[in-house]
């Protein structure tokens, strides 16, 4: 059998008294700077893991030359893409499988 829907709704209130919040005050107030901390720890990481990136690009891009590189490969893919317009080396490509990756970065047919 089901239960009949409630006529009218009862509020119940707890109130904390003078005493009882000075003694919850110093809880709340750690739970404050935990949180505060742990977003700051967050932001930190997050700083730090850029930083770290940043870092090592730029290590390895100094001593092996990888951003002249990178910039050199994306230029020879932007000339594949524009070369192929029907009067390059790759005429005979079908243009939908000049945008696939293989192509792109040299493995093709």
């Amino acid at each position: 059998m089901p239960k009949a829907k409630p006529t009218h709704v009862i509020v119940h209130r707890i109130e904390l008294q003078e005493k009882e919040r000075e003694l919850i005050e110093p809880f709340v107030k750690a739970k404050e700077v935990e949180q505060f901390a742990k977003s700051a720890a967050m932001v930190g990481g997050a700083a730090a893991l850029g930083v770290g990136a940043y870092i090592a690009w730029w290590t390895l891009d100094t001593v092996y030359g990888w951003g002249e590189k990178a910039a050199d490969r994306l230029e020879v893919i932007k000339g594949r893409i524009v070369d192929d317009v029907g009067e390059g080396e790759n005429k005979d490509v079908p243009w939908w499988y000049k945008f696939r990756i293989n192509y792109l970065f040299g493995n093709h047919l």
